[in-house]
């Protein structure tokens, strides 16, 4: 206990402050923010108007829609995660996350009177609009009046309390407070994993998990693609025969590796046989959702790693998948520490670049989508259904996503910046893995 008590003395007067509060059940006015939040601040601050950072989705509400209803849902979920919210600002040194700057409002009514077109349109301005984080939340909220019964919310929202999780959390409060079954309990507050983040990364567990990647990063290659010129990017897809997904996971099984390792070793071996290298660095991400009272939170929690696949000595499928499964479970043993963290260690020079170490993304979407969007919520009385956007920004120069869907099929999407040669680019890869995994079917 008395050694409890030193620990507490010792704390600066700002986080005993906030141990007070949260152990109170109070919400303090100024909360910590993460490594990540630290980053996606300071790139806002540099061009608010980047679009690369945002993440607009827009839902297709068909029927008598309440919009009264809708706006007081909207704001319910805003308020229940205190994050959405909050603007951000530079004190003492630190940033921090000041909560309740920003009131929660209801959507932005907006009338279209072109259709389908119209919303694309408004979706795009929606997004090129930008974000400063400094004076305005991270969220938007639009209602697309199209007709007296139809309508399009859309939804954009910053990475700086996002990602793929979020997304479906925020989609399932709203439709849980229009529906009016709302949970009662509210979630844990972002600051709290902020706050525990923060002393984890004091500990000796923190500074081992830096020691790992540098040793791991040293000497990373060159960028395997030329850097996109612009914002605008394309999406790629080709779909695989049912036989692949059960190919892929009988190649995983004589290797003692998942699919996600598999796919990920295969992807690199035909992105070595694409760039003539031996040593290719991709990147991929973990949930960074360590303790079940994350589960319900709105934020930024995921992480990103980076894979170093060794393609030498022409390795064998079977040696490949190896090679792959043991560097991912290297990653997966050092995903904690914060990929910000890395990046200051490994190559600072590259903190403010859009995707530092490498611009190579490799994604397996095992729930066919449901982490962000999936099948559209239900909201009562009204039919829904998700608007695809148009228009699309990516700070990749190539993100690959492997989807296996309920047909036992495998569908393959190339998400790369929209200018020719990466489209080119993304188009042989696609050409080049269908064929490799077609051929392991066939085998």
């Amino acid at each position: 206990m008395a050694d409890a008590r030193s620990r507490i003395q010792a704390l600066s007067p700002d986080r005993r402050a906030l141990m007070d509060a949260l152990v109170a059940g109070r919400r303090p006015d100024r909360a910590p923010t993460t490594p990540a939040q630290e980053r996606y601040w300071r790139l806002n601050q540099a061009d608010p108007a980047d679009p690369r950072y945002l993440w607009p989705w827009a839902l297709s509400l068909c029927g008598p829609l309440d919009t009264d209803g809708l706006g007081r849902a909207v704001r319910s979920v805003l308020d229940r995660h205190d994050l959405l919210t909050s603007t951000f600002r530079r004190q003492d040194g630190e940033l921090w996350q000041l909560r309740g700057t920003a009131p929660a409002r209801g959507p932005r009514p907006v009338e279209v009177p072109d259709g389908p077109d119209g919303v694309q349109r408004e979706i795009e301005r929606i997004n090129r609009r930008g974000r400063d984080l400094a004076r305005q939340p991270p969220v938007d909220t639009t209602l697309l009046r199209l007709g007296p019964d139809r309508h399009v919310l859309v939804v954009d929202i910053h990475a700086i309390a996002n990602d793929a999780w979020s997304m479906r959390l925020f989609l399932d409060d709203l439709a849980a407070h229009y529906n009016g079954s709302a949970p009662l309990s509210r979630p844990l507050p972002f600051a709290e994993h902020a706050a525990r983040q923060r002393r984890w990364l004091a500990g000796a567990e923190a500074e081992r998990q830096t020691r790992h990647w540098v040793r791991a990063l040293a000497g990373l290659p060159p960028r395997l693609l030329p850097a996109a010129d612009g914002f605008r990017s394309v999406t790629r897809r080709t779909e695989l025969p049912a036989g692949v997904t059960a190919a892929v996971r009988d190649l995983g099984r004589r290797a003692g590796a998942t699919p996600f390792m598999t796919l990920y070793a295969l992807v690199a071996d035909v992105l070595g046989s694409l760039t003539g290298r031996t040593d290719i660095a991709v990147a991929s991400s973990v949930s960074g959702r360590d303790t079940p009272d994350t589960h319900h939170v709105v934020g930024c929690f995921v992480n990103r790693v980076v894979l170093r696949a060794d393609l030498s000595g022409a390795p064998g499928e079977l040696e490949l998948v190896r090679r792959g499964r043991e560097g991912v479970r290297q990653a997966l043993a050092n995903a904690r520490l914060p990929f910000e963290h890395v990046v200051r260690r490994v190559l600072p020079d590259e903190y403010d670049r859009p995707a530092p170490l490498t611009d190579v993304m490799f994604v397996y979407d095992d729930q066919d989508g449901r982490a962000a969007t999936g099948t559209a919520p239900r909201f009562a009385g009204l039919e829904t259904s998700f608007v695809e956007p148009e228009y699309r920004t990516t700070r990749f120069a190539l993100l690959l996503t492997a989807r296996p869907v309920p047909s036992g099929r495998l569908v393959l999407e190339a998400h790369c910046p929209s200018g020719r040669h990466h489209v080119r680019t993304a188009d042989e890869l696609l050409r080049r893995c269908a064929a490799r995994l077609t051929r392991l079917h066939g085998d």
